[in-house]
């Protein structure tokens, strides 16, 4: 059978030791997440950049579109003698260069929402990532101070269990 003090201390060793793993174990999972959200915010990032290439590919098609329509328009005006530069034929090109304008902004409004909902996840990610490691160094610094804690605690309780086994161990003065 062992002595007080000596179980004492081995329960504290045991305890500070389940402090320090613990603590690690909680580093470790806050790394990990922050791996995770380093990996979403390239992935956001990489959606961002996506979708200003299809915002822009969407844009020159609606253009080319539009190219389209005016010449028809020209051809078709042009066919019938009548002069482009003037009255309604003048204004039929107007309006059509107005609306394609609208819709090409609209397109781009669109496409500038959709990069800026990307931005703000990536930003998010970002910031999630940078949480975790702050998360994962303040588990260690806990755990360090924790594992102290409950060594200082471990050696008074020592102390006082040796102070009593030596005060029952010494026999009473005659």
């Amino acid at each position: 059978m062992c002595d007080p003090v000596s179980l004492t201390i081995a329960a504290t060793a045991a305890a500070v030791g389940g402090r320090v793993v613990s603590g690690i174990g909680q580093a470790q999972q806050y790394r990990y997440q922050a791996q995770i959200a380093d990996q979403n915010n390239r992935l956001a990032n990489e959606q961002a950049r996506d979708s200003i290439e299809n915002t822009n590919l969407e844009a020159r098609a609606r253009y080319r579109e539009l190219a389209r329509i005016k010449g028809a328009q020209e051809a078709a005006l042009a066919a019938n003698g009548v002069d482009l530069n003037f009255g309604s034929a003048a204004d039929i090109q107007k309006d059509t260069a107005m609306t394609g304008a609208e819709d090409i902004a609209q397109i781009y409004k669109g496409g500038n929402q959709r990069t800026r909902g990307f931005d703000i996840s990536a930003f998010n990610a970002r910031s999630d990532a940078a949480a975790n490691r702050a998360k994962a160094s303040g588990a260690l610094i806990n755990a360090g101070f924790d594992a102290l804690g409950t060594a200082l605690g471990g050696a008074s309780q020592a102390v006082e269990t040796g102070m009593r086994v030596k005060k029952l161990k010494t026999p009473p003065a005659p």
